[in-house]
């Protein structure tokens, strides 16, 4: 059986970007998170391709996309979406993120007033913190991951690399993040570990959180002004809970709430979720 996408590549800001595309009709653009790629969307982008164009990209390092030494703050991402989006010829899109894919739309919607008509997030604020924000002690326990990750993203990739599957699996299957480990086949977990055993992609990877404590603290200190577009915010009651305050802060217009009974990665748990909430949030989308 033909998969219902196609898979494609193109050149933007210096590297070679995979992505794929399926449908037709006004453009959605799915966001992935860590640790995953673009298949993340895998159960959702087939009925969506039925109204929609949808574009998933492997962002910047991850996935089959290339892996760049440097550049791993979200803005910088964020303008890696745009130009792919500008070689199509797109100038209008609906934006669906989740996790890192999140603060990349962030940045994409802030940086291109105009770009993005509606943006619908999954279980992600604008950024890991404000600059200044605190961080009491059950915080870092629970998200222990992030400084790990962060810290010395070299090493903690050489200490990975030796169970890249037992890693990721934590992730996937342990109820700190999950609550339907029977969302993740065994098929599912080889794909991504086949993604993230590829030379360079554990260090990527581990780049998006050193970034995500250090150019893109600078970064959001410094956008002033809010998102004028409607923004869809869900949370799940597994890991971030209720995510529209840190969206009220960053945009004008926020709905959404929290999600019961699933976990961190609400596209694979939940997809009938996500594609009634995209079908009837971006039904206007022209």
């Amino acid at each position: 059986m033909s998969e219902p996408w196609q898979h494609l590549h193109a050149t933007v800001n210096g590297f070679r970007m995979h992505y794929v595309r399926a449908g037709s009709g006004p453009v959605l653009v799915l966001l992935h998170g860590w640790p995953q790629t673009w298949y993340e969307w895998r159960k959702v982008i087939p009925p969506l391709a039925r109204r929609f164009t949808v574009i998933a990209p492997d962002l910047r390092g991850l996935g089959d996309s290339e892996r760049p030494a440097a550049g791993y703050d979200k803005r910088t991402i964020a303008s890696d979406v745009r130009a792919l989006l500008a070689g199509l010829g797109i100038g209008r899109i609906g934006l669906v993120a989740h996790d890192w894919g999140v603060s990349v739309a962030y940045f994409l919607a802030y940086d291109n007033p105009g770009l993005v008509d509606r943006l619908l997030v999954l279980d992600m604020y604008p950024g890991i913190a404000r600059p200044g924000a605190s961080l009491d002690l059950a915080a870092a326990r629970k998200f222990w991951h992030i400084v790990f990750h962060a810290g010395r993203p070299e090493l903690a990739a050489r200490i990975v690399s030796r169970d890249v599957e037992g890693y990721l699996s934590h992730f996937f299957l342990s109820p700190d993040y999950t609550c339907d480990p029977s969302a993740f086949t065994p098929e599912d977990i080889a794909e991504y570990v086949r993604c993230y055993s590829a030379p360079g992609a554990l260090r990527a990877g581990f780049e998006y959180y050193r970034a995500g404590l250090e150019e893109d603290l600078a970064n959001l200190a410094g956008c002033t002004r809010k998102l004028e577009m409607p923004v869809r915010a869900f949370g799940s009651s597994a890991l971030l809970g209720d995510v529209t305050p840190a969206w009220r802060r960053v945009a004008e217009h926020v709905e959404g709430g929290v999600l019961d009974g699933c976990g961190h990665f609400i596209a694979e748990e939940r997809p009938d979720f996500v594609v009634t909430q995209a079908l009837e949030f971006f039904a206007t989308l022209a």
